[in-house]
């Protein structure tokens, strides 16, 4: 075999292999690349801007944060406590249906406050972990603390876990 058809064959099979190659190479960066644009799943964006309180004058504010899913469903869980009861014998059953609006409320003033300035008469900080502080509050302030919990967190479709 003359020495150019070796060199033919060795350039057809250069080329074919930096075609394959090639192609390799576009195949995975376009993997890559795909999967870069899959949504997160996660809460993100946790932490509020500061919220002003228009019931603390001149500059109460406080801080709040998202829930995660998990927070949700506990927080809907803690909502609403539905009782069963019936007699032994009987076909005749009896619900009731338990509102706690008040510890949901302590567990959001608890868990998704993050920050505030809020005093008592002492100046002394707020601390809402405190089921006693959080139920000091002033009540148009406890009540917009509440609503501001409730739109960062989007409880408006959910009556059942509205702070009002």
């Amino acid at each position: 075999m003359p020495w150019y058809e070796t060199t033919l064959i060795i350039c057809r099979t250069f080329m074919i292999g930096s075609a394959a190659l090639f192609i390799g190479f576009m195949l995975s960066d376009s993997v890559i690349r795909s999967r870069k644009k899959m949504p997160a799943a996660v809460v993100t964006n946790t932490v509020s801007e500061k919220l002003p309180l228009l019931s603390a004058p001149p500059d109460g504010y406080v801080i709040v944060r998202r829930m995660n899913y998990g927070e949700e469903l506990k927080r809907s869980n803690m909502a609403a406590k539905f009782l069963m009861n019936s007699d032994k014998g009987s076909k005749e059953m009896q619900g009731q249906l338990e509102m706690q609006t008040e510890e949901v409320a302590f567990w959001d003033f608890a868990n998704l406050v993050v920050e505030h300035n809020l005093t008592d008469a002492n100046e002394l900080p707020l601390n809402f972990k405190n089921h006693a502080h959080v139920s000091m509050l002033d009540g148009a302030i406890g009540r917009e603390i509440g609503e501001l919990i409730d739109a960062f967190n989007g409880a408006k479709e959910s009556e059942e876990v509205k702070n009002s």
